[in-house]
């Protein structure tokens, strides 16, 4: 399984919470993990994210990143050719997740995509936002979205199973 997270300070506010969230990584997948390298991906936006990997025979990408770093990262062939994608975010435009589910369709006619479970608020305008809040839960040393703390709980079940119980999946039918 491949893991990538962009650093931004609501993500990643220190080096301490990047190895605990390696940490983490170590300990829901039961299996070793490699160090973090950061990456520079190019595009239309270019962006700096940190990458390892869990040897655990896995086919996925789990991104933890804003919206937008998401749609960049999920462009990468090492990510859209991946059997499934988990984008740990939130959904703030109406069917994003759709459009970018059909974009690595596109290339992938079998890849899957999940995101995390979307707490809903009003903000300062009346507006309501779908947002995937990432809490500091203290049990892991980094800030944790609800479907991260899921996957925690369910890790006994292995990973694929835990993700599927613990994030959302991304339908292919557009229903109006």
């Amino acid at each position: 399984m491949q893991w990538y997270v962009v650093p931004c300070k609501d993500i990643i506010t220190s080096e301490d919470h990047l190895q605990a969230r390696r940490e983490y990584i170590r300990r829901t997948t039961n299996t070793n993990v490699s160090k973090w390298k950061l990456r520079r991906v190019t595009g239309l936006l270019p962006i700096e994210v940190y990458h390892c990997v869990s040897k655990d025979g896995v086919n996925g990408s789990f991104i933890t990143a804003h919206i937008d770093d998401i749609r960049v990262l999920c462009n990468l062939p090492a990510v859209y050719k991946s059997e499934f994608v988990v984008t740990n975010t939130c959904i703030l435009v109406e069917r994003y997740h759709k459009s970018l589910l059909y974009s690595m369709m596109r290339r992938n006619r079998g890849v899957e995509l999940f995101y995390a479970k979307q707490e809903v608020y009003i903000d300062c305008c009346n507006t309501m936002i779908q947002t995937a809040l990432l809490e500091e839960v203290g049990q892991f040393g980094f800030q944790t979205s609800l479907s991260e703390r899921d996957l925690y709980l369910n890790r006994n079940k292995g990973l694929v199973k835990a993700i599927r119980e613990s994030f959302e999946r991304v339908s292919p039918i557009l229903s109006l």
